[in-house]
């Protein structure tokens, strides 16, 4: 149940099933996003959750590589926590990035929808990384959102 609403959420954030990231930026400069996207959060999940723009939670493990230091949003729920990071590299750079990056990981699963590409990777029984690599639009940035889950 756990890693079905981390994908869900995960997906939500880059863009799978509507970005509203878009949305989220555009209240910021009117202020009040976080407090929007912690009850957006709070509401989907039905727990805590701790919404920052442009940087990492404070608890994000050091043992998780990120393509960009490029943060976008980040947000820590009771499950585990999503990181949302742009880079202007090609989604088949990012793809070789991140393989390369979770080298010494266990892939459990891989998911190409031509312009997203999913990864499940897993380090022991102590995390759980879904990472979602959504293609760059003209003028754009790929987006690359991470979904970190804690073993048990």
């Amino acid at each position: 149940m756990t890693g079905a609403l981390a994908m869900g959420i995960a997906a939500t954030l880059t863009g799978c099933f509507g970005n509203p990231i878009d949305a989220l930026v555009d209240q910021a400069a009117q202020g009040g996003a976080e407090q929007v996207a912690e009850d957006l959060i709070e509401g989907m999940s039905g727990g805590e959750a701790s919404v920052d723009f442009g940087s990492l939670p404070e608890n994000f493990p050091a043992e998780v590589p990120l393509v960009s230091e490029n943060i976008i949003q980040s947000m820590t729920m009771d499950e585990g926590m999503v990181v949302v990071v742009t880079d202007p590299r090609s989604k088949d750079e990012l793809v070789a990035q991140v393989k390369s990056d979770f080298a010494g990981w266990e892939q459990q699963g891989t998911a190409d929808m031509g312009e997203m590409v999913g990864f499940n990777f897993r380090k022991g029984d102590s995390l759980t990384v879904n990472v979602s690599i959504i293609a760059p639009s003209e003028g754009e940035e790929a987006t690359v959102g991470y979904t970190v889950i804690p073993g048990e």
